[in-house]
């Protein structure tokens, strides 16, 4: 019995791993809209679309971030400065983006911060993964502490996660930023 099982969950294995080498067709036709790509998260992760074949419209708060990116990748990446707290930027930034894609349908991603993870490539290799694969994932984990601390803290009742994260983050309360 035990080795029917195992082979069972072999075959599951399989066939996940089968199903998520699967890439969408026709990469180089696809457009993605990233903010934040002055650094982290979100330059990294334009350059790693860009290499792809990915066609990345990349926001940027700065002239010379857009330049450094521009300057690192290939001419499928443009960019466009971004100010997310200017609406009349805003405004001028999504006009930008309906020029260059048209009627077609554009992923949207923000810049996403660090909880004190250094190699951010495993949140970009998610979005990959999500961006590129004909079935993605319903739900990603990035690195083990995902697996072994937030996705187990995010079950309990949200008192106790509070209290738990608490005692581990050195974040500003509320009272400190007022």
């Amino acid at each position: 019995m035990w080795l029917y099982l195992a082979a069972l969950v072999g075959l599951c294995y399989l066939l996940r791993w089968y199903r998520e080498r699967q890439v969408v067709s026709n990469l180089r036709d696809k457009y993605v809209f990233i903010t934040g790509c002055d650094s982290g998260f979100g330059n990294q992760l334009a350059r790693q679309l860009d290499l792809r074949g990915l066609r990345v419209l990349a926001a940027c708060l700065t002239e010379k971030g857009a330049k450094q990116l521009r300057d690192q990748t290939s001419d499928r990446l443009e960019t466009v400065i971004l100010d997310v707290t200017k609406t009349e930027s805003i405004a001028a930034a999504t006009q930008w983006v309906k020029e260059r894609t048209g009627d077609r349908d554009c992923q949207y991603y923000n810049k996403l911060t660090s909880l004190g993870q250094k190699d951010l490539s495993l949140v970009t290799n998610c979005m990959e993964h999500a961006l590129t694969a004909v079935h993605p994932r319903i739900h990603y984990s990035a690195g083990w502490d995902a697996v072994c601390f937030t996705l187990p803290l995010s079950y309990l009742p949200t008192s106790v996660a509070d209290f738990i994260l608490s005692l581990f983050a050195n974040a500003v309360r509320p009272a400190d930023a007022v």
